[in-house]
């Protein structure tokens, strides 16, 4: 088995790289930077991804949201990086091309890191690395230069800055601070960006054993994609569920479409905070006290208030939050019958089928600041466990593995779903769109 993904990944690449080439034998490159860049983001579980899987079921895809929710928070470091793939626990994958010439590269898309950073030369690899020495585009970053300080526990090798970033149960990226020019497939044409910051790791082993080459950061430190290319990004995520879909987009740039209901962005050096008011299912404005969500900036010992992140699948809710919306859930289903699950005895799970038990259940409604309001189906509240049992994508914060993050409510990304979202840091606001993703296509 480990032979066959081998050959799956490495004819993924072979392909990748036959399609660039064509494509870069008719561009010049650009020296400013793009205002419009719009990528397809690829669903690990999507047929278009190389870890596509036919023979997963119900169950195997219900195991990655339960199980993926958690090692997001694995990290005892509440204050630094979340882990964006331990255990393969991704979610959105990006394609780009890096250098000249061109490589092509997999990684993972993550608005909890801030740097962009992919695997370069290493003595093993079964895909092709970065080389810098052959690279006629790649530039280290000098230790004088201002943007070295950005760089997660940056120091100084023969004037030469570099970084390293160390996950819990994670590889770590370790190398050199440097600039390189990027290719992106766009609208059916290929977009250069010239001298981009990013990562060049030297560590053997990261994520090339499984075919990811890195992460693409979009966080709101200054070394970010997000804050190279006009201080604007945007996502739209349609169908959660279907891996034939192909309209998920990431909008990076001038482009990002800042559309639909606008709220205040808050910003750490990794996450994203809103400011979350209450929660509705249906005509029923739950009965929660808002001084819950707010961010204790007091304490340091735990992370606390709510952000908006893209490497969580479930949504999390502080407890006193969490119980209220269960009983309202429960008071709505009180004719379906409950299922205890094994895997997760504190999940709310009920016998039946979504589309069938489901029909009529009323809109969950996120209030935030500014009469932003986030309306989610129950696609974004339930998923399947099995071909006869469905259960909650909404769980307590108290079950995280790390107390640091019992306090913290997470937006995940199936909340999200069917929804453009929109960050502008420099004006520090988030959109909510509800939209079709089809809309990007062509």
């Amino acid at each position: 088995m480990a032979i066959q993904h081998s050959r799956i990944v490495l004819l993924f690449f072979l392909y990748a790289t036959f399609t660039i080439f064509c494509y870069v034998s008719v561009i010049s490159e650009v020296k400013t930077k793009p205002t419009k860049l719009i990528t397809k983001l690829i669903h690990r579980n999507s047929i278009h991804s190389p870890f596509h899987n036919p023979h997963h079921g119900i169950e195997d895809k219900a195991k990655f949201i339960f199980e993926s929710s958690l090692a997001r928070f694995a990290n005892h470091n509440y204050k630094t990086y979340l882990i964006p793939g331990t255990h393969m626990w991704f979610i959105f994958l990006v394609r780009f091309y890096i250098g000249n010439p061109t490589i092509p590269q997999l990684a993972i898309m993550d608005t909890a890191s801030s740097l962009l950073w992919v695997q370069c030369s290493a003595r093993r690899s079964p895909i092709p690395l970065l080389d810098p020495i052959k690279s006629s585009t790649y530039a280290n970053i000098v230790c004088k230069s201002k943007f070295c300080r950005h760089f997660p526990d940056n120091s100084c090798i023969k004037k030469h800055c570099t970084y390293n970033i160390s996950y819990v149960n994670a590889p770590t990226s370790l190398g050199n601070a440097a600039t390189e020019q990027l290719l992106f497939e766009s609208d059916g044409n290929i977009v250069v960006v010239s001298q981009v910051i990013f990562g060049c790791s030297t560590v053997e082993k990261t994520y090339i054993d499984n075919g990811i080459n890195g992460v693409v950061g979009l966080g709101p430190e200054n070394i970010s994609m997000a804050r190279q290319l006009a201080n604007k990004f945007s996502y739209c995520i349609g169908d959660f569920y279907d891996p034939n879909y192909n309209y998920n987009r990431l909008i990076l740039g001038d482009e990002a479409r800042l559309e639909g209901d606008a709220t205040s962005l808050e910003m750490s050096e990794v996450h994203y905070y809103l400011n979350l008011r209450g929660i509705s299912i249906g005509d029923n404005k739950l009965d929660i006290d808002k001084n819950v969500f707010k961010r204790n900036l007091t304490d340091q010992s735990k992370l606390t208030g709510v952000i908006i992140d893209s490497g969580s699948i479930a949504t999390w809710l502080i407890n006193e939050a969490y119980y209220k919306f269960r009983n309202e859930v429960k008071r709505i289903l009180s004719d379906s019958i409950l299922e205890d699950m094994d895997e997760c005895r504190w999940c709310l799970c009920y016998k039946g089928e979504m589309s069938e038990d489901l029909k009529g259940f009323p809109e969950v409604v996120y209030h935030f600041s500014e009469e932003a309001d986030l309306e989610v189906g129950f696609d974004g509240i339930f998923y399947e466990a099995t071909t006869s049992t469905f259960c909650m994508a909404v769980y307590p914060s108290s079950h995280l593995p790390d107390k640091h993050f019992w306090d913290i409510t997470v937006i995940g990304i199936m909340a999200q779903q069917n929804h453009n979202i929109a960050y502008d840091l420099q004006e520090k606001k988030l959109y909510f769109e509800s939209i079709d993703c089809e809309v990007y296509e062509g």
